[in-house]
């Protein structure tokens, strides 16, 4: 039987497997490739992602860090100059009353050693910047340390400052005084020498970048003249009766000076019935001038001599204040002790000066009614009102009074230290260009302005070609930090 089989090399075999089960180098090359590129996105998109998460922790992490930090400067400084505490007067069960005012709050009550700086310094604060821009500083600041029931314990300095050798920021407190027992509070000692007081700074964060403390700049500065009244920062004032018109009478008015007498007031009682009367009132009304030489009813002072009558402006805060003195040695003699409140009136406000208005009561601005003094000592009480205006207006102060009871009217009224003066109140506003007040205006700082910058993951180092200090991530807090309490007793 015949083989119709025709034999095949083997070789020939081996190509013909291989061309249908292999890969030829290029295709070999071709897969190696795009595995090469996949792995390289893969990888890339990994490292991407990691670096993206260490930068947002690190983010985060400085973010969280400032704010705490900035959270406990608030704390810290908030309470700044605060003077006075609750102490108990007597035995157990007496009542309690506020003492003192602590002076060692204050900065420095001594004028500098320079014979041309005899302005104190008021203020509760020490602005001590590194840099013109006061982007680095160190602030300084006193306040009272109390105990759990309110009471005085101790008078401690705080500093807060940068430390340029390892970007870190320091808090650092001094004992200056305290009563016996309390303790420092971890506080440096009061004997410690200056030398050792680094063993007792407390490390508050690192990385920071940016530490700036700013004072607000107050409503009202001394180079504007806080005192409107009396010129020059003087105490002698002159009172002038308005009368002749329908409802104004005449009274008796003392010389001018430091303190003018009132008596001989008109009076709305009519003893035939005992009892006061409800038409055609009588006032009486006496307007406050200065105490010079110059002529005239209160209607040409009021309108042409500047230093008698004052613009006041939207946006301020004015405050008049005076004393009455108690009349006679014995209080009870004088008749003026009778007034009955809710009856009698006693006011001061102000009145426009304007050619068209003059001598009406300013719109949105009410009369301050006040009481004659009813105890000996009553003299030494200030009676002081604040008010503001809605709009500019130019105007004069005064004095009204209108009696109706049977025996008030024929009294007398003292009135003394009569001032009206502009307030530094809680308005403030914040100019960047602005790091410093000047020492007089210190006293009048209501708030700082912090403002706070904490890196992370960054070398700390000046890039040679930005010239920009490589911070990494940063978090930064700006915060407004009120304190009512810096300054005199207002």
């Amino acid at each position: 039987m015949k083989n119709h089989f025709t034999k095949t090399p083997v070789s020939s075999w081996s190509v013909a497997i291989g061309s249908r089960n292999g890969f030829t180098l290029m295709e070999l090359l071709v897969y190696m490739a795009i595995v090469g590129i996949i792995v390289l996105i893969a990888g890339q998109a990994f490292s991407d992602s990691t670096k993206f998460r260490i930068r947002t922790q690190n983010m985060l992490k400085a973010t969280q860090e400032a704010e705490n930090v900035a959270t406990f400067f608030k704390s810290d400084i908030s309470q700044m100059g605060a003077k006075s505490s609750l102490e108990q007067k007597g035995t157990e069960g007496a009542d309690d009353t506020f003492s003192g005012i602590y002076s060692g709050v204050y900065m420095d009550l001594k004028a500098d050693g320079d014979p041309d700086d005899k302005v104190e310094d008021y203020s509760s604060f020490a602005f001590d910047p590194e840099e013109p821009s006061g982007e680095l500083n160190s602030f300084t600041f006193r306040r009272i340390r109390y105990g759990t029931t309110g009471k005085y314990e101790a008078l401690e300095e705080v500093k807060w400052f940068r430390d340029r050798t390892n970007l870190s920021l320091k808090r650092r407190c001094r004992i200056l005084a305290k009563v016996t027992g309390a303790s420092d509070n971890g506080c440096a000692p009061k004997d410690v020498e200056d030398g050792k007081l680094p063993e007792y700074d407390v490390e508050m964060a690192t990385g920071v970048y940016s530490f700036q403390v700013q004072p607000a700049i107050p409503s009202v500065l001394e180079s504007d003249g806080i005192q409107m009244f009396p010129p020059s920062d003087g105490n002698s004032f002159r009172l002038v009766a308005r009368y002749g018109e329908e409802g104004y009478y005449s009274l008796n008015v003392g010389g001018g000076g430091a303190a003018v007498t009132l008596s001989n007031f008109a009076s709305n009682y009519n003893p035939a019935t005992e009892s006061g009367i409800n038409s055609n009132v009588v006032v009486n009304e006496v307007y406050v001038f200065a105490n010079t030489p110059v002529s005239g009813d209160w209607k040409y002072l009021c309108t042409s001599e500047d230093e008698n009558h004052f613009e006041f402006s939207p946006g301020f805060e004015y405050e008049i204040s005076f004393n009455i003195l108690t009349p006679g040695t014995d209080v009870n003699l004088d008749d003026s002790q009778m007034f009955v409140p809710g009856v009698d009136h006693m006011a001061v406000g102000i009145r426009n000066a304007g050619a068209d208005k003059l001598g009406q009561k300013v719109n949105a601005v009410d009369d301050f009614m006040f009481f004659p003094p009813t105890m000996e000592d009553a003299y030494s009480i200030k009676r002081t009102v604040r008010f503001s205006v809605p709009e500019k207006v130019e105007a004069c102060v005064a004095f009204t009074f209108s009696f109706f009871s049977p025996v008030a009217a024929g009294g007398s009224i003292t009135i003394s230290n009569f001032k009206l003066t502009r307030v530094a109140t809680s308005n403030y506003k914040f100019d960047k260009d602005k790091f410093f007040v000047p020492k007089a205006d210190k006293k009048n700082v209501k708030a700082f302005k912090l403002k706070l910058k904490i890196g992370r993951g960054g070398s700390g180092k000046v890039n040679a070609e930005t010239g920009q200090v490589e911070v990494g991530e940063s978090g930064e807090v700006e915060m407004v930090i009120p304190t009512p309490s810096n300054g005199p007793k207002d």
